[in-house]
């Protein structure tokens, strides 16, 4: 058989008319973004990556943007041979916890369709959440006490917890 079948090439051009089917309906200041999010993940070879915004791009990455963020990355996935089942993965809400909020995942539909799964994935989202959070924490307090950081904190680190309070 030959190797460079059109079966072979179908998750390539499955991810590519992904792709210019959201550049189509997309509004171009999301698109960009998404696009640069995308590369910048992979170009970090994927996995986890925290993202930085200034206030236009935090309005721009929108839930919507971020679905199509983890259908895309669903898309790569399904690239690696023995991966392709990874194009089949549904975006699934995990819901809030006490240290996430609204956080979203890329699952085999038959997770998605699993509460308690969701749940326990959700639970652990949120336990790891809380150890960052704790080590930001003490890492914060070292480098205040050895002079490495301000007395002050931050005002961009405390912007959105100084905008919840003033709702």
């Amino acid at each position: 058989m030959n190797d460079d079948s059109p079966a072979q090439d179908l998750p390539r051009l499955r991810l590519g008319l992904y792709i210019e089917t959201l550049k189509a309906r997309m509004p171009e200041p999301q698109y960009r973004l998404l696009m640069d999010v995308i590369r910048m993940w992979a170009e970090n070879g994927g996995g986890t990556v925290r993202l930085r915004m200034d206030d236009e791009e935090k309005k721009l990455f929108t839930r919507d943007v971020q679905r199509e963020m983890l259908n895309i990355m669903g898309l790569i996935g399904a690239l690696r041979p023995g991966h392709e089942d990874r194009a089949d993965h549904v975006v699934a809400d995990l819901g809030d916890g006490e240290h996430t909020s609204g956080a979203l995942t890329l699952v085999p539909p038959e997770v998605a369709a699993d509460p308690e799964r969701l749940r326990t994935m959700r639970d652990e989202l949120d336990a790891k959440a809380d150890r960052r959070k704790k080590d930001e924490a003490a890492l914060d307090g070292i480098a205040r006490a050895s002079g490495m950081l301000p007395e002050q904190p931050d005002e961009r680190v405390d912007r959105s917890e100084r905008d919840d309070r003033e709702d």
